[in-house]
């Protein structure tokens, strides 16, 4: 694999403004919208912030560097539909980088690469701009691009035959460094027979089930992932505590965030799942579910890579792909330091889809992960 970055989206987007310039219809310059500085009140009528690069679609690897940052803006008492813009600033002028409409909230993500100064704008009733720049994005504390240098940082999690997973245990087996990313696999166990779950018999299984010293509280995690292709068992980025799952407030306890889990192609739900676990009691209780409508992200989750990243606050948790919003889950907010883990799990209750031992292996490819952690967490 080449660390080669696809520039396809922003050249869609330079070329829709060399189209709007051409045809001197409703823009000026390369913008689809032209409003001068003196039309609105920076800030006035609508919010938005630079977050980190949480933007990456595409089939090959690449430097999160090379990722795109994420502006999340929202308008005033905008209707779902409103079009929205992000300008680059080209010297005297403003340049199309990307555009979208608001949902039903009057919020939209929007991309940019390396530009630095920014503004948002929109028509609407009446014109409404704010002016921003990268360099208010949040810093990196931690990245790991899986060339091996940081190899050391994860260990295989100790998971035998036991629970749910009677039939699979974690093994440094099933864990690769290659080519730019550190592939989690599901492959048979050579050393033991066939296992049965509900009368069906299958075979043992190794699973990928790496995690990390590493840990933060609050601030912005990522990964970007190309996931397994079948059924059968399913990928996951997410983050745990340390030690046991005391009962009690999850700002205490702890919580266990499952940024995103892939159930494999053809799912009847998508695939996608985004859950936080706590315990105020021993019972345990759970947020979140399958991510509705799903295609609206994409719908190349085997075939591409894309990024899956949490936003963790000390009030809420907002998910997010490709910086799009995925879900916010304001319930079993952790107030605690949590370490990242990256697993491809075949669970028993997965078995009987795979269609087959000749499926196997399966394998799911992390290109890098990256957090920005908040400063003064």
């Amino acid at each position: 694999m080449s660390r080669t970055r696809s520039r396809t989206s922003t050249a869609l987007r330079h070329t829709a403004a060399l189209v709007c310039l051409t045809a001197l219809t409703a823009c000026s310059g390369a913008s689809g919208i032209d409003v001068a500085e003196s039309d609105y009140d920076d800030g006035a009528g609508i919010t938005a912030v630079v977050l980190p690069q949480l933007a990456a679609p595409g089939e090959d690897t690449e430097e999160s560097s090379d990722a795109e940052y994420v502006v999340d803006a929202t308008i005033e008492g905008a209707s779902a539909g409103q079009v929205v813009e992000l300008q680059v600033a080209d010297g005297d002028d403003w340049t199309l980088e990307d555009s979208a409409e608001t949902d039903e909230k009057g919020r939209v993500a929007l991309t940019v690469g390396e530009a630095s100064e920014l503004r948002v704008v929109s028509e609407g009733d009446e014109p409404v701009g704010i002016h921003l720049s990268t360099a208010d994005a949040p810093e990196a504390t931690f990245t790991d691009e899986f060339d091996e240098q940081l190899k050391d940082v994860w260990a295989t999690r100790d998971q035998g035959y036991a629970g749910v997973r009677l039939c699979s245990r974690a093994s440094d087996d099933a864990v690769e460094w290659v080519d730019g990313v550190v592939r989690l696999s599901v492959i048979d166990d050579p050393k033991k027979g066939t296992c049965r779950v509900k009368g069906e018999k299958y075979n043992y299984r190794l699973n990928g089930h790496i995690g990390t010293g590493f840990s933060f509280r609050y601030g912005h995690a990522a990964a970007r992932i190309k996931f397994q292709e079948l059924r059968g068992q399913h990928g996951s980025f997410w983050m745990q505590g340390f030690g046991p799952k005391p009962t009690g407030d999850a700002k205490v306890t702890g919580a266990e965030i499952d940024v995103i889990e892939y159930f494999g192609d053809d799912h009847p739900d998508g695939g996608l799942t985004s859950f936080v676990y706590w315990h105020p009691t021993a019972k345990g209780k759970t947020a979140g579910g399958w991510l509705p409508d799903p295609e609206q992200f994409g719908g190349d989750w085997s075939s591409k890579f894309h990024v899956f990243s949490v936003e963790w606050t000390p009030k809420k948790y907002v998910f997010r792909i490709d910086g799009q919003v995925t879900n916010t889950i304001t319930q079993g907010v952790s107030g605690q330091p949590e370490f990242l883990i990256l697993s491809l799990l075949s669970s028993d209750y997965e078995l009987q889809h795979l269609g087959g031992e000749d499926k196997l292996p399966q394998h799911m490819d992390v290109d890098w992960v990256k957090v920005w952690a908040d400063p003064v967490a």
